[in-house]
């Protein structure tokens, strides 16, 4: 149920992303509030302390680039609900694809907006859901 979950709220994100350049706040507390209710409902509650981990992790490591200018709030905050779901472990299976697909869109969107690398746009959100797509099918 929670990977069903975790691939919709990647759709709408991607959708709203590529739509309106911004990851909508509510979405994404919807979304942790859901994963937080499976895990209550499934009796998994010790688990919500290595996913909360797991996304105060991805916090200290991407804050800096946020800080540089680097990276948008919202596509901080997706990781994060990303990590939540994911975990530690689940985050090494995305991060190899979710690169590459994060490297082909910039490519892409530099491209064809012929724009320079600091003024490129590109939706994060829809290469998150690229690159983990695959990996509740492994």
């Amino acid at each position: 149920m929670k990977e069903y979950l975790f691939l919709f709220t990647l759709f709408i994100c991607a959708l709203t992303d590529i739509v309106s350049s911004k990851i909508k706040n509510f979405i994404l507390i919807a979304s942790a509030c859901g994963l937080a209710l499976h895990l209550i409902m499934t009796h998994a509650v010790p688990d919500m302390i290595p996913s909360l981990t797991s996304a105060a992790f991805i916090f200290a490591v991407f804050f800096p680039f946020f800080a540089l200018g680097c990276i948008k709030a919202g596509d901080i905050k997706l990781m994060m609900v990303a990590a939540m779901y994911l975990r530690a472990d689940g985050l090494i299976y995305i991060a190899v694809p979710t690169f590459a697909a994060s490297l082909i869109l910039f490519l892409l969107c530099m491209k064809t907006a012929g724009t320079s690398v600091r003024a490129t746009r590109f939706p994060f959100a829809f290469a998150l859901f690229l690159g983990a797509y695959p990996y509740w099918y492994i």
